[in-house]
């Protein structure tokens, strides 16, 4: 059986300045179109020279992305397959009797080229791609972001500044736009900064950017979550910062018009753990502004120690609420982590788990040791339905799922 997911776990107007130059590339028909519905054809069986097939991940970016209707999420593994590294996706879903399984369908070929060291990036949204018409799917090679679209045979490109962190995954609207947010230092605080991509059939390419808002702290981790069943162009987006009065965490909700930023109070003696996964609930509708952030911060005591923060953050009059829990794993002991919600948009419920320094995975709370020898660069791929599931990926970058 499957690990329960029942481990439960300041408003401004968008700024105008503009940050990017209009990037826009034609693209002469599309050519992969009809394939990219299709199953993979010998991608394996390639016979150009060789390269490798070593697929680079993170904790942002372990290899799969969901798009998140108010029905049963879609989940997509991706992968740049073959020996010319064909970009393939490949949609999961459950199966079986008590439909404990989670089983993939035939992979579809992009027909496009991923450069040897390109980590991959997804795009979710709170639109299936049925419905939106479109699915994007991104990689990061160097400084350079490149976007590609399933009706669209050229990827669009955009440059990242040199201090730019990008924010994981992208998020699509229902207009089939997908927007990626990224952080640039701004003085003592830092900027928040999008990048729109289109890429409609028959019609050229393109990317705009723009600067949103800035927050007075600098993110050290952070992540991006879109809200079930909502079309516009929004995102839900939480991270964690350090001050010398303790860890913060913040959550932005960026809409059509607003964008509302809420940062914590200060969680006294605590730093944030730099290596970790956040967990973002949104609830919809969009209306309710509420939101779920999960964090994990360390003791500045000389014993150290590790606790999960989740900061609840709803429309106003309601105040923002921290909750403080334990972690159940000794100071110094631990590698890594992940918080992963189920986005069901009625009941926030998410998977811990956490990758010791000796590479014990440790699931739940209390954490139980679940797998031993796991590799200290995992991005530890937990994929959550109801159950969860462990990812393993085999050395042609294709993943098989397992319960957690």
């Amino acid at each position: 059986m499957g690990t329960s997911l029942r481990d439960r776990g300041g408003a401004g107007r968008l700024g105008s300045r503009a940050l990017l130059v209009i990037v826009s590339i034609v693209a002469h028909g599309c050519h992969g179109c009809a394939t990219r519905s299709k199953p993979a054809a010998n991608v394996a069986h390639d016979p150009s020279p060789s390269r490798t097939n070593m697929q680079r991940s993170s904790l942002q970016n372990p290899g799969f992305v969901s798009m998140y209707d108010t029905g049963v999420p879609e989940q997509y593994t991706l992968n740049a397959a073959g020996p010319r590294r064909i970009l393939t996706t490949t949609r999961f879903h459950q199966r079986g009797s008590e439909l404990l399984e989670l089983g993939p369908e035939d992979p579809a070929s992009w027909d496009v080229e991923v450069p040897e060291g390109a980590e991959l990036f997804g795009t979710t949204s709170g639109i299936s791609p049925g419905n939106a018409h479109q699915l994007w799917v991104g990689w990061l090679a160097g400084r350079r972001v490149h976007m590609q679209a399933l009706m669209q045979e050229h990827p669009i490109e955009a440059e990242l500044g040199a201090a730019e962190t990008p924010i994981f995954p992208a998020v699509m609207d229902g207009a089939g736009l997908a927007s990626l947010y990224a952080w640039h230092p701004a003085g003592a605080g830092t900027a928040l900064t999008r990048r729109v991509f289109s890429g409609t059939i028959k019609q050229p390419p393109a990317a705009t950017g723009e600067v949103l808002s800035e927050i007075p702290g600098r993110p050290i981790v952070s992540g991006a979550a879109a809200i079930p069943g909502e079309k516009s162009q929004h995102a839900v987006l939480g991270w964690i910062e350090a001050s010398d009065a303790g860890a913060i965490i913040g959550v932005a909700v960026i809409t059509p018009d607003r964008m509302r930023v809420v940062r914590s109070r200060p969680i006294a003696d605590t730093i944030p753990f730099a290596r970790q996964r956040l967990g973002i609930w949104p609830a919809g509708p969009l209306s309710s502004q509420r939101v779920r952030v999960t964090a994990l911060v360390e003791s500045t005591s000389p014993s150290g120690g590790y606790t999960v923060a989740t900061f609840d953050v709803a429309a106003p009059p309601k105040e923002p609420a921290m909750t403080l829990s334990e972690s159940g794993i000794p100071g110094k002991q631990l590698h890594a982590a992940a918080f992963d919600y189920v986005k069901n948009y009625l009941e926030p419920f998410f998977v811990r788990t956490y990758l010791t320094i000796d590479g014990a995975l440790l699931v739940g709370a209390p954490p139980k040791a679940r797998r031993q020898g796991i590799r200290l660069d995992s991005p530890l791929p937990v994929l959550v339905t109801d159950p969860a599931y462990w990812g393993t990926r085999a050395a042609d970058g294709t993943f098989t799922f397992e319960d957690l």
